[in-house]
């Protein structure tokens, strides 16, 4: 039976060691305000990984946490495919860069709606801190010792573009624990 990886990586907006200190800066001021201002059919994520991976269609998703004095409430919002390209791998002189697949999400009908819901409840409440994060499943179950590289950018309007979250990462797969 093949097994279903799933990589969950958590992006917060407010802190987290993974985030480029440029994207940091940008959103250091992300708060409620700039949440619910948010026009949800705009959200965009590109995900690019290296080969031999494959992206689980079924298994995207956009995942939102907010905490408050209430405790902590996790949103999920599926991902459709919008566009996927191929990226051939580059030979350097220094390094070289192994073949990706880029993939184009966005937030699926039903997850705008759900979106907009989610908006609504923050504006009623205050201070919550937020935080982002992208699950991904791969089609391929990894080998012991198999690594992934693998970059995430976030584009939450399109006056904006995209962001970096996690760039070039590289993840070790197929441990058995």
């Amino acid at each position: 039976m093949k097994k279903l990886f799933l990589v969950f990586v958590a992006l917060c907006l407010f802190g987290c060691s993974s985030i480029p200190i440029s994207t940091m800066l940008k959103y250091r001021n992300f708060d409620e305000r700039s949440f619910t201002a948010l026009n949800p059919s705009q959200i965009r994520s590109k995900i690019k990984v290296s080969k031999p991976f494959t992206l689980n269609m079924e298994k995207m998703n956009l995942s939102l946490s907010l905490e408050n004095e209430k405790g902590i409430s996790h949103f999920t919002f599926p991902l459709i495919l919008e566009k996927q390209d191929r990226i051939d791998a580059q030979e350097g002189f220094f390094s070289s860069e192994p073949a990706k697949t880029e993939y184009t999400f966005r937030l699926s009908e039903l997850a705008v709606n759900n979106f907009l819901k989610t908006q609504n409840l923050l504006s009623q409440e205050a201070q919550q801190k937020i935080s982002f994060s992208i699950g991904a499943g791969f089609n391929e179950e990894p080998e012991e010792g198999q690594t992934v590289h693998i970059s995430i950018s976030l584009k939450l309007d399109d006056k904006d573009g995209y962001f970096t979250l996690i760039d070039e990462a590289e993840v070790e797969l197929g441990q058995n624990g």
